[in-house]
């Protein structure tokens, strides 16, 4: 039977109005990606290449025969390219072969519709190129290591994760310390892979490339970044706004749903001789994942395509609406929200059947692997999600600016990160931070006499961002006690030399931290002790500046030493302040520092042999030999290693603008 020229004319009409489809967007392709999740997306996309070629042959030429064959290869086309499309930050992806399928799919419409209307064939050589093109791509070598995409990703000898495997963005910021160029430069094309160019917070950066990578698809966590940036983008910039200010309100939450996430996960992945508390173990963290990230991250996209923000509902309705919103997001919602499964979890009617292993539920069984695919899937994609929601801190963040870390900071990583990125930045690796108590407790893998003046840069940085913290305290893997203990007071009062130090010098002298090393002091000196102790250091310091300066003094180095001298005068005054009393020693060197000082900026001597003879600097030579040596703290007696005991003297530092924000 031959349909009527209306009729095939309707028929033809989606194919010819079918859109060009996107093309590869970026130049960058530098994401490492394991063989097994580049397989799960491959594969997927040689399905739809066969449902294409089953769709494009048309034996019945029945209206409705003819009708649903089109409506199966459009679809199956947008599927296919958007899988493609979705490969495209990682390592394996081909820009040009990527393109050159992308032209096949476009040109299959019209090559389709000729044969409904002349009820001919699509050309043989199409489909052989289609054939070609899949098993090119199924057969692409991934080149990443089993396990190894993260120490790949970011150029290290191990993978920066905790014990439990959780990727952990300080021990990144630890190997690249004093390092930033190559940091930056194995950083930012991964950023251009993903499509967020814009993010310039380095934390930022290597938090998002590390939550896309720490999980099982990092295709489908790609996704959550995409669809996140792209929709807040695309968006009403009101709108925009109060969705993010609601996601970034649901964050303490966030975190401490992820944290039972990521302890049921550890859980399922140990117990791996007794299925029945592996099961149990995957059955909470789907739920925790259904029921908090992925619930709130998928209604804020909801949210962002219907212009209108409001509260999550629960995830029976919120499964409907997205439903019936169709694309991308749909899909995923079919695979991750089992309803027989959320139904039981909420009224505790859930069974375990270990003989057939699946879940029993009111609503009948549901298979363990259905269970586990859809806490992979949902779990991708929520650390996408997160990763996404970082990047979007960007964008409200102020233009940067030298201002030093704080509480108030706006469009920043949240402050647990930013605490921890801090022992990174300063060359210590984090094993362990408690920090939602008012007596915060780090564990770092090492902590040796060099370690002090970066242990207390990192303990004061972390003071800036936790105003309600009442001590800090450090300890080394192989030490149960903390062996740098610190009081809140005492960091504040170090603060005015280390704010003073840190925008005229380019590393700490150990006086900055004067008042710290008093309290730390403390917890195994007297007070008569301690506070000859710091009385030593600082003159330590003052002769140290002297002694550590080249042989001839022009008027930048006057400066300098200027500079390092007040620095420790400004460190006596405030530790002064936390001691009740018998401060003489400090008194008595803090006049001498400041005669020292007043008198190369007036006398403007050329060398150090003409401070020699000077009264102030006599008296501090004189009071060093007989207050010392003291070690620099009595908790660290670690014999340092040759090559660790000349230190570099500080300098005067000189900023460039051009650099990525700090955090």
């Amino acid at each position: 039977m031959t349909l009527p020229p209306a009729a095939l004319a309707r028929l033809v009409h989606p194919l010819r109005s079918a859109a060009a489809l996107p093309r590869s967007a970026r130049d960058q392709h530098t994401l490492p990606i394991e063989d097994r999740p580049w397989q799960v997306h491959v594969q997927a996309l040689a399905r739809c290449i066969t449902a294409l070629r089953v769709a494009s042959d048309i034996p019945d030429r029945s209206f409705h025969g003819m009708r649903e064959r089109i409506d199966t290869l459009l679809s199956e086309r947008s599927r296919a390219a958007n899988i493609l499309l979705s490969l495209e930050p990682f390592d394996p992806y081909d820009s040009t072969r990527a393109d050159e399928l992308l032209d096949l799919l476009d040109r299959l419409p019209e090559q389709v519709a000729a044969v409904v209307e002349t009820g001919d064939a699509v050309p043989a050589d199409s489909l052989r190129a289609l054939d070609d093109a899949s098993s090119w791509w199924a057969a692409r070598d991934t080149r990443c290591p089993s396990g190894g995409a993260l120490r790949t990703a970011f150029d290290m000898p191990h993978d920066p994760v905790d014990p439990r495997g959780v990727f952990r963005p300080e021990q990144v910021l630890q190997h690249y310390a004093h390092r930033a160029e190559p940091l930056l430069r194995r950083l930012i094309p991964h950023l251009f892979a993903l499509g967020v160019p814009h993010v310039t917070d380095v934390l930022a950066g290597i938090s998002i490339v590390g939550r896309v990578l720490d999980c099982e698809d990092p295709v489908f966590a790609y996704l959550a970044v995409d669809m996140l940036t792209r929709s807040h983008l695309a968006a009403d910039p009101s709108l925009a706004d109060q969705v993010y200010q609601q996601l970034r309100a649901s964050e303490p939450a966030l975190q401490h749903t992820e944290e039972g996430i990521r302890r049921a996960l550890h859980t399922a992945e140990t117990a791996r001789d007794d299925m029945e508390t592996r099961a149990t173990a995957v059955a909470s963290a789907y739920k925790r994942t259904a029921e908090g990230p992925f619930r709130r991250f998928a209604w804020a996209l909801h949210c962002l395509r219907d212009s209108r923000c409001s509260r999550p509902p629960t995830l029976g309705p919120l499964r409907e609406r997205l439903i019936a919103d169709g694309g991308t997001l749909a899909q995923l919602v079919g695979i991750i929200i089992l309803p027989a499964m959320r139904n039981s979890e909420t009224h505790e009617s859930l069974a375990w059947d270990g003989f057939a292993e699946q879940f029993l539920t009111p609503d009948g069984p549901v298979p363990y692997d259905d269970v586990l695919t859809a806490l992979i899937v949902g779990f991708s994609f929520t650390q996408g999600a997160h990763a996404g929601l970082a990047a979007l801190r960007v964008l409200h963040a102020p233009r940067p600016s030298t201002e030093l870390p704080s509480s108030e900071d706006d469009g920043r990583m949240p402050t647990a990160d930013r605490v921890r990125g801090f022992f990174g930045t300063n060359r210590l690796l984090l094993v362990e931070a408690r920090l939602n108590t008012p007596h915060a407790r780090f564990r770092v893998q090492r902590l040796g006499m060099t370690d002090i003046n970066p242990c207390f840069q990192a303990l004061l940085l972390a003071r800036r961002l936790l105003p309600r913290t009442e001590s800090f305290a450090v300890s080394s893997v192989d030490s149960d006690d903390p062996q740098v203990t610190v009081d809140a007071v005492a960091l504040d009062a170090a603060m005015p030399a280390w704010e003073y130090a840190v925008s005229h010098l380019d590393q700490m002298p150990l006086g900055a931290f004067l008042p710290a090393n008093y309290s730390a002091r403390r917890q195994q000196e007297s007070a008569a002790t301690a506070t000859r102790a710091v009385a030593w250091i600082a003159a330590d310091d003052a002769v140290g500046v002297i002694d550590g300066s080249p042989p001839t003094w022009d008027s930048d180095i006057r400066r300098l030493l200027g500079v390092r001298l007040q620095v420790i005068t400004t460190a006596i005054e405030n530790t002064r302040r936390i001691i009740p009393e018998g401060t003489t020693r400090l008194s008595s060197v803090h006049q001498s520092v400041q005669q020292l000082q007043q008198w190369i900026d007036t006398a403007r001597p050329a060398d150090p042999w003409s401070a020699d003879g000077y009264p102030a600097l006599q008296r501090l030579r004189t009071q060093w030999r007989a207050w010392g040596p003291v070690p620099r703290l009595p908790s660290i007696m670690e014999t340092p290693a040759p090559d660790e005991i000349s230190e570099a003297q500080p300098r005067l530092r000189v900023v460039d603008p051009g650099d990525y924000q700090s955090f």
